[in-house]
């Protein structure tokens, strides 16, 4: 091996030492599954013993907790360990793949440090690596088969696609809109051709080959094992894309006109529709901004500004395709929900920060012929702020959560049937319990419908804000008796209670 090639090789041996360093730390600070999380870990508990088909009852795409279930199997450790070591991997495969993006993006190994520091620094990465979520994952397969697209359009070779392809459709297994790449990449083939036009019109044709031909071969294999159980789950994924051509517009325009009648004067209704549009594009750019942090959006921005952050010639369609790929994911899920959570524009702001690793690069570069001294200050500069936007921008932890699920382990008998409307302290508790029930408990008790029959114990959880909740829950108190009770200061409680027998 040369010398360059076993100098790269250590680098990521380092890169993935520290991944998984911070993959602990984050997984420290949060010591309760995350809503998802309890969804999957507990589909993945109904897929080991009734099989994949069981999941379909209370989810359309369990993949990923299949995974986490067939960890379990081979392995032994629980459903929550398993999940722990399946995203520790994923997370591994996303710096790795980030990092070995922007030296393939620029062509320049000189990247990859500042690269490694911006993804492992990032505080919205790091609370993602606290959660059981399939977006990890989702990330770290989409960034696997850019690598793959990128060293196609490098040398050309199909055995690169053949990498590709199996990376875009196992990113699409834990999220569809992954197939949005296995559309929008193959005509940059097209795009990017000089000489033969015809052979760039048969590597694009065999890239969506490889993508929706497989697809299609996949979903007939499973459908003739076992038509019963995927048939309605396939007809489901078909109608997608015609419903979200459907639905959007219908949604817009009922929701323009809610925003006409209760938010704007009458005489401003006929300007609803714009400005409601304009106000979901302000949601796009604010989720995208608060995505990126001050640090990372400095960066891009000086790179913009002084500083040629633009891919190599090669990859600029290619990279114009992948963002604007992510965008419209970003942009598809807001117009339909008319709500964005930062997941979903996480994978736009991590294409961002390839140029943002670039801008840091050249500045490094501008320091270092000062001289030694002045390189070595700007790397401790550099790793400073790095880990102050990190330790800044990390969720506030929860102490009457931690408190609460630490006595739930302690005191509750383990298999106590349980009703509660938090599903993350109900699955800590180690009881039985039923997940649409902690869906709908709110509803439920506000409904005086809330099950008192074959309850031992009840975990309720009244946020700040929630008076009337708190109300409620008066006409049960005669059948329950107080526990244990963890307060935040800012108003949230938890209350534990034993029921009593229900006459």
């Amino acid at each position: 091996m040369s010398a360059p090639a076993t100098g790269l090789s250590r680098f990521y041996l380092l890169l993935a030492a520290a991944t998984l360093a911070l993959f602990a730390f984050a997984n420290l600070r949060s010591p309760l599954v995350n809503e998802d999380g309890v969804l999957y870990l507990l589909l993945a508990g109904r897929i080991g013993p009734e099989g994949l088909s069981s999941a379909f009852a209370l989810y359309d795409r369990p993949f990923y907790p299949w995974l986490i279930a067939t960890i379990h199997a081979a392995s032994g450790l629980s459903l929550t360990h398993s999940a722990v070591c399946l995203d520790a991997a994923f997370c591994v495969l996303l710096a790795l793949a980030f990092a070995e993006f922007c030296r393939l993006l620029y062509g320049d190994r000189g990247v990859l440090p500042w690269a490694a520091l911006l993804i492992l620094a990032h505080p919205k990465l790091n609370n993602y690596f606290g959660f059981i979520i399939r977006d990890t994952g989702y990330w770290a397969l989409l960034f696997a088969s850019f690598c793959a697209w990128l060293r196609h359009l490098d040398d050309g070779r199909p055995r690169w696609l053949l990498l590709w392809a199996p990376a875009t459709l196992l990113a699409a297994a834990l999220r569809p809109e992954a197939l949005v790449f296995g559309l929008l990449l193959p005509p940059v083939l097209l795009l990017s051709a000089r000489g033969a036009r015809r052979t760039a019109l048969a590597r694009m044709l065999l890239a969506w080959a490889l993508v929706f031909g497989a697809m299609a071969l996949a979903l007939l294999v499973v459908a003739a094992l076992d038509p019963g159980t995927f048939a309605q789950p396939m007809r489901d994924a078909n109608d997608v894309p015609a419903a979200l051509w459907r639905d959007i517009p219908a949604h817009f325009r009922a929701a323009a006109g809610r925003y006409a009648s209760e938010v704007l004067d009458p005489h401003a209704a006929d300007v609803a529709a714009l400005s409601l549009a304009g106000g979901l594009l302000v949601i796009l750019l604010a989720k995208l901004l608060n995505g990126l942090g001050p640090l990372q959006g400095l960066l891009l921005a000086h790179g913009l500004w002084r500083v040629g952050v633009a891919p190599a010639a090669a990859n600029r369609r290619a990279y114009a395709a992948m963002l604007a790929g992510a965008l419209l994911i970003a942009a598809g899920f807001v117009a339909y929900r008319h709500f964005l959570d930062t997941r979903y524009v996480m994978l736009a702001v991590m294409l961002l920060l390839a140029p943002a690793a670039r801008s840091l690069q050249a500045i490094a570069a501008r320091v270092s012929a000062r001289g030694a001294t002045a390189r070595a200050g700007f790397v401790a500069a550099a790793l400073l702020l790095a880990g102050l936007d990190l330790l800044l921008g990390l969720d506030r932890p929860k102490p009457y959560l931690n408190e609460c699920a630490h006595w739930l382990r302690a005191n509750l008998p383990p298999g106590s049937p349980v009703f509660a409307n938090d599903k993350q302290l109900a699955w800590t508790s180690g009881g039985r319990w039923d997940y649409q029930t902690a869906q709908d408990a709110n509803v439920l008790i506000a409904e005086l419908r809330a099950p008192v029959a074959g309850n031992g114990y009840w975990i309720v959880h009244v946020k700040r804000g929630q008076d009337e909740l708190a109300q409620q829950l008066q006409a049960y108190r005669w059948l329950l008796t107080p526990l244990h009770r963890c307060a935040d200061p800012k108003g949230s409680v938890v209350e534990i209670f034993a029921q009593a027998q229900a006459p």
